[in-house]
């Protein structure tokens, strides 16, 4: 009986401190979990503070890039605007002129072209003019040089035109030894005014000053 009392009283103190034990676990834990848990919302915190402050920073060199940018925006854009402007003025005047002076043009690149040429023997390739128009101002040009004379498709000048050009014209020499080549269109009867006469052109077009 005794022995049965002493179990029990032994079990009870097991109990006991077994309770105790896991109250400091218990305690011990949820002062890590709450540890824990505040040091994940100071993080938190932190991180959305520093978030907000690079955002804030982003958007203040954002704003200044685009502030210093507006200048060099500006003057690319009233670049692009004369350019069109010029470009669409070039069209008008040689889709107006008709395809007969369009000719005589290529034909004073001809005349340039026959220093390059000299005494060499030359194929022709015509593209955009009629072929038998061509053919008589070449013969006229370069009566002891022309070989050959054929019409060539218009892929031929496209690779080098001028963006926003429309007339696709032009004549390609070649010399039969393979030494010269010269490529006469319109595209490059403008590239040449462009780069001649571009301040002239924008005068003349704005009245003296760029548009606002």
């Amino acid at each position: 009986m005794e022995e049965l009392r002493s179990t029990e009283v032994l079990d009870k103190e097991i109990r006991s401190d077994s309770v105790k034990k896991a109250e400091k676990i218990l305690a011990k834990a949820v002062e890590s979990a709450k540890q824990l848990i505040d040091g994940v919302q100071a993080r938190i915190v932190k991180a959305k503070s520093d978030a907000e402050k690079i955002s804030a920073e982003g958007i203040a060199v954002y704003e200044k890039n685009i502030n210093a940018s507006l200048p060099l925006e500006k003057q690319r854009y009233l670049v692009s605007f004369i350019y069109g402007s010029i470009i669409e003025a070039m069209n008008k005047y040689f889709e107006s002129i008709g395809d007969k002076k369009r000719l005589l043009v290529i034909q004073s690149l001809c005349e340039r072209a026959k220093k390059a040429i000299q005494e060499k023997k030359i194929s022709a390739v015509v593209v955009g003019f009629n072929l038998s128009d061509a053919e008589s101002m070449l013969k006229e040009v370069f009566p002891q040089n022309l070989s050959s004379c054929e019409a060539g498709d218009v892929q031929l000048v496209s690779r080098e035109s001028l963006e926003g050009f429309n007339l696709k014209e032009g004549i390609i020499l070649k010399s039969l030894d393979g030494s010269v080549t010269c490529r006469l269109t319109l595209d490059e009867k403008i590239k040449e005014i462009l780069d001649e006469k571009r301040g002239v052109l924008a005068q003349t077009l704005f009245g003296g000053r760029l548009p606002e």
